[in-house]
Parts: C-alpha cells; sequence; structure tokens
C-alpha cells in the first residue's frame, strides 16, 4: 500500500508543478501518469506449515499390477514414484514421497467371500491365517510396487485396513450384516487383532520400510453394510468409545513388540466429522483428544500427532469448503496436531461446478482435482495429501478421468488375468506438479493476490508458495481455471527477494502437455488458460 501512496504522491506533485509552471494542456493518456497496477507478493518470511508428504493410495489393485510382467508395472512405478526428467527436463514420473498401502483383511482366501462377482479385484489376501501362521509371501503385488517406490527413494509408508481379518469378524466377513451393527470384530479377538497389525507392520519394519502410521479404522462413520453375495468393499462402522477400546490395546501391543510405526486415529470419511456433530462415531478430534471425554486417547505414547480425513463431499459449496477446512484447522491447532488427507477422488458431482459433464474436458478433471489440494492445503493446513487410488479400472462414463491416476485394464475380467494395459491422465501429471517439486520439509509461505479474494481465487485463479528449509529453492503453484491466460507480475521483487538468472522453470499440465517445462523470465510470467504451472527457482 505504501507503494501506491508513493505513487499518488508523484502524480499530485507532477499536477502542481505543470499547472504552476505551464497554461499548456496535459495528455490524460500520458504514460507517465499511469498509476502501475498492483501485482502478487510473495511474503517468504510469513511460513505456515511444514510439507511432510504427497502420496497416493495402492489402493486394492496394486496387487494385480504389481504381478503383472516387468515392462507394464516398472512403466506405473516410474510414472508414480521418478524424479528424473528426460532430455529435454521434462519429468518422467510425478515423484510421490509416501506410498500408502493396505493390510490384507482375508476375503481373497474365503470360499465365499460374500462379495459382487464383479468386485473381484477388492478381495485380499491376508498374511494370517486362521491357525495362527504367517504367510509372507502373500499381498506380492503390493509388496513389489513398495519395493519400487523405496528404490525410487520413497522413505515413507503408511498402512491401512478395512476390516480385522474375516476369521475375527463377528459375521465370518469382511463387511457389515444387517445383524452387526457397529465395529464388525468379535470383543475377545480384540487382542488377536491388535497383535495382527503389529506382526503385518513389524514384519515390514524387519525388511527396511519406514512405515510411518497405521490406520487400524478407516471410514467408521459408514454402515458398511451388505448382504452376503452384494458387498463391493471391505469395511466397519464403529463408535467413538469402541475405537478408543481397541486403540489402547493395539498401543500396548505395539510397545511390547517395539513397532516404531505410529497408530493414527481417526481416519473420518468426511472432514466435519472430524470437528463437528453430535453422534457416537463424529466430532473426533474432540472425542479422542479433550482430557475430558470418556474416549480420551491423546496420552498414549504410540499415538500419531497426525490426523486424517478424506476431503469427499466437503466441497459442496466453495464456501462450505473452505468453512470445512478453517474450522479443522483451528480444532487441531487446540491440540497441537496435524491434518494429513489421506483420501481423494472426484466422487460426487461438485466437480461438474453446474456443468453438462459431456462439455467437460480431461484437464476440467484436474483443474477440480488441483483446486481441492490448493484449499487442504492453503485453508486447511495440510502437512500431507495423498490420492485415492493410484488404480482404477472402470470405463464408464468419465470414470477414467475421477478415479484413478492409472487406468488399468486387465487382458481377462478376473483374478486369473496375467497381464493388461495402463494408460496415464491429467490427474496423474496434475498431482505431479504438486508432488514432484513441493519436497518434504518445505514450508508453505504466504502469497498475496490483490485480483481476487479467497473465495474468487478458489473459483478461479490460485497461487500458493513453498519454499525449502534446506537450500535456496522456491516454488509457487499456480491454477489458472479461467478461461484466458493470465500475465504475473511479482510486486516486490528487486526488494524482498530475487531469483538466479531472474527467470523460473516452468513445468506445465493443460489440455496438450503434461509438466512440459519451459522457462519464464520475471518479466513475463504468462499462465496459460486452464492449466497448473509449478514455477521453481533458486533465490539469490
Amino acid at each position: 500500500m505504501l507503494k501506491l501512496y508513493k505513487y499518488i504522491l508523484v502524480l499530485v506533485s507532477v499536477g502542481v508543478f505543470f499547472g504552476c509552471s505551464s497554461d499548456s494542456a496535459t495528455d490524460p493518456n500520458d504514460p507517465k501518469f499511469d498509476v502501475p497496477e498492483e501485482g502478487v507478493t510473495l511474503n517468504l518470511n510469513n511460513t505456515f506449515q511444514m510439507i511432510d508428504h504427497f502420496g497416493a493410495s495402492g489402493g486394492f489393485q496394486d496387487q494385480w499390477v504389481g504381478k503383472w510382467p516387468d515392462a507394464t508395472r516398472n512403466r506405473a512405478a516410474e510414472w508414480l514414484f521418478s524424479t528424473e526428467t528426460d532430455s529435454q527436463g521434462n519429468p518422467k514420473g510425478i515423484g510421490l514421497s509416501l506410498w500408502r498401502t493396505i493390510i490384507g483383511e482375508g476375503s481373497a482366501d474365503q470360499a465365499n467371500s460374500g462379495f459382487r462377482a464383479n468386485s473381484w479385484f477388492r478381495e485380499m489376501e491376508c498374511y494370517l491365517a486362521p491357525d495362527g501362521s504367517y504367510d509372507w509371501t502373500k499381498q506380492a503385488g503390493e509388496q513389489w510396487f513398495m519395493s519400487k517406490a523405496r528404490e525410487y527413494g520413497v522413505n515413507k509408508f503408511t498402512a491401512w485396513t478395512g476390516s480385522p481379518p474375516y476369521f475375527m469378524t463377528k459375521n465370518g466377513y469382511v463387511f457389515s450384516t444387517s445383524d452387526v451393527p457397529t465395529f464388525n470384530c468379535q470383543p475377545d479377538k480384540y487382542d488377536d487383532f491388535a497383535n495382527f497389525l503389529a506382526d503385518v507392520v513389524k514384519n515390514y519394519e524387519n525388511k527396511g520400510y519406514n512405515i510411518v502410521t497405521v490406520c487400524p479404522f478407516n471410514e467408521t462413520q459408514y454402515e458398511w453394510n451388505a448382504e452376503v453375495g452384494q458387498a463391493q468393499q471391505s469395511g466397519t462402522k464403529a463408535t467413538n468409545a469402541e475405537i478408543a477400546t481397541v486403540t489402547r490395546i493395539i498401543d500396548e501391543v505395539f510397545t511390547q513388540k517395539v513397532v516404531n510405526a505410529k497408530i493414527m486415529i481417526p481416519e473420518a470419511a468426511q472432514l466435519k466429522y472430524l470437528f463437528e456433530g453430535s453422534g457416537n462415531t463424529v466430532n473426533q478430534v474432540g472425542s479422542f483428544f479433550n482430557t475430558s471425554s470418556p474416549n480420551f486417547i491423546g496420552d498414549l505414547p504410540n499415538l500419531s500427532k497426525n490426523i486424517a480425513g478424506h476431503s469427499y463431499f466437503s466441497n459442496g459449496t466453495t464456501n462450505e469448503s473452505l468453512r470445512q477446512r478453517k474450522s479443522l484447522r483451528t480444532a487441531l491447532a487446540g491440540y497441537g496436531l496435524d491434518y494429513w488427507q489421506t483420501e481423494y477422488s472426484l466422487l460426487g458431482t461438485a466437480y461438474q461446478q453446474n456443468k453438462d459433464v459431456s462439455t467437460l474436458q480431461e484437464i476440467d478433471y484436474a483443474l477440480w482435482m488441483s483446486r481441492i489440494i490448493h484449499t487442504d492445503l492453503v485453508f486447511g493446513n495440510a502437512t500431507g495429501w495423498s490420492f485415492w487410488t493410484a488404480f482404477n479400472q472402470s470405463t464408464f462414463g468419465d470414470h477414467p478421468f475421477r478415479f484413478n491416476l492409472i487406468l488399468y485394464q486387465p487382458n481377462s475380467n478376473g483374478p486369473a488375468h496375467t497381464d493388461g494395459s495402463i494408460t496415464d491422465n491429467k490427474l496423474l501429471w496434475a498431482l505431479g506438479n504438486f508432488s514432484r517439486f513441493i519436497r518434504p520439509g518445505m514450508v508453505r509461505f504466504d502469497v498475496v493476490d490483490p485480483d481476487y479474494g479467497e473465495t474468487a481465487s478458489v473459483e478461479n485463479f490460485m497461487i500458493s508458495g513453498y519454499k525449502s528449509t534446506t537450500n535456496n529453492e522456491v516454488v509457487l503453484v499456480c491454477i489458472n481455471n479461467t478461461d484466458s491466460s493470465r500475465d504475473i507480475t511479482l510486486d516486490n521483487y528487486g526488494e524482498d527477494f530475487e531469483v538466479i538468472n531472474n527467470s523460473f522453470e516452468a513445468f506445465t499440465t493443460s489440455m496438450g502437455s503434461n509438466l512440459r517445462k519451459s522457462t519464464m523470465n520475471i518479466d513475463n510470467i504468462r499462465i496459460p488458460s486452464k492449466s497448473i504451472v509449478t514455477l521453481k527457482a533458486t533465490l539469490k
């Protein structure tokens, strides 16, 4: 604002000078009388959260692709994990820094899993057998992707499960039935469930994997109820009281077995379930971390300080999207907790933005996902962000653009298939605009865009900034959801900061490019319409 006052003062002074010294008229369109427009300000010293990771879930499907021939599965792994570039400097992959893997519950080991025939791809093997023996050769596809991720330099993994093993559940299945209204585990098997989780995680740790968290409960607000023969996915509802009871047991077992991973509780199906509501499955942050709550578990030594939520169905309107993230941010700050967004894909219809879905281009899906990432980072202060899922096989309607980073197509429709094809999509590369360049340990800094307020920015043009804490690297992620390109001027350049060579490396994802590299000089930063552009430079 000081700059603006200076320009106004100059104009007044010039006007007074000419008015007193000459009777000749002055052209009002003379450029010397223009008031410069205010540009974007980078407040590099006003910092927020430190980024822990960007990741994705293997889901249920990496078990299949991970057993395909090397040519196919290696290409998938390169897309997901590589930080290398081609001869033109274009990224070969999106450089994920975390991989989320599932702990199988044994539905694939049952003679009758209760699943629909066409949901075979979500049936999971279990390392543990009913007789108490372990077979560590199972889940071979998942293990292959974990190994390949580590080979590419990924050093953080997180594990989760949808259900206790089928032989510990109340109904003998890994989903709920009408006679199982809440946690589908026999109470006398709680210890067995805790030991199972500890043994699986410890096995991974003994193999050198850094399992940072394990989540024993996933989306416990939902019923996960199905008739036998009609189930589509494993899952179980659980009350906050049941979660607290079981988590205390898991904590004791983790201590006994010297498990390094932390227990991540909760992992809510929607963001609002973390901080509001009056039922026995919601308002989970207060339920588990308020010392006056009967479900308080915040003092358990093996409990993670990271709270997981899913951004599904949290974006019906822009105002509601921002409200939920700001409310969550405030709730977590009161307990010294961090927010990890652990699952998001384009469920629901909000991504359509009241448009005819037939008019959407593939880049529109990527722009919507980028918008969600931005709101989680900037308004929710998320320190970690993961997509669900890396792989999906549905080609119905616009599903290939909504539910996967990589579309996989088996060469036959069933678990006996041996190979298939894979196709990348815009969601993969748009996630890469964040994951490939915002590396673990970077901190987010304040970016002020005078052209847009909070709501307008989310709907039109978003900018967020990040800087390294170990070198002078700085990263900007620009998301242009408008139909016009925009020239960016950095208002405080040359006063508060400068970058080497007065230029940025730019990586653009648009309808016609996937993280394509170019160079933008500081006085010629142009963000194309309908694009995500990452700008990277080194501070002087």
